[in-house]
């Protein structure tokens, strides 16, 4: 299960938000996955991200937010954590 790890800043925030691809692909709704490009999957990818930082937040993004991705970055807990 590939991780993303989204960075949102901009306004005051600096925040981030850890999803996977399976999750994104699950409740995008629109042109099938596999016939995007990559330009198209990096687009779902941030627009995805926004809506998770703004269901967490409670804010809406007004579009200022810049976001950037990084591939296979799933933060992990080690069971001494938990």
């Amino acid at each position: 299960m590939e991780g993303i790890k989204a960075t949102i800043k901009g306004k005051g925030v600096d925040s981030s938000v850890e999803f996977s691809i399976e999750e994104l692909i699950a409740r995008h709704q629109g042109k099938p996955w596999a016939e995007m490009d990559d330009d198209d999957r990096d687009m779902a990818m941030k627009d995805y991200a926004l809506s998770l930082y703004s269901r967490q937040n409670g804010q809406v993004s007004d579009g200022d937010l810049r976001v950037d991705l990084e591939r296979g970055t799933f933060s992990s807990t080690r069971s001494s954590d938990v």
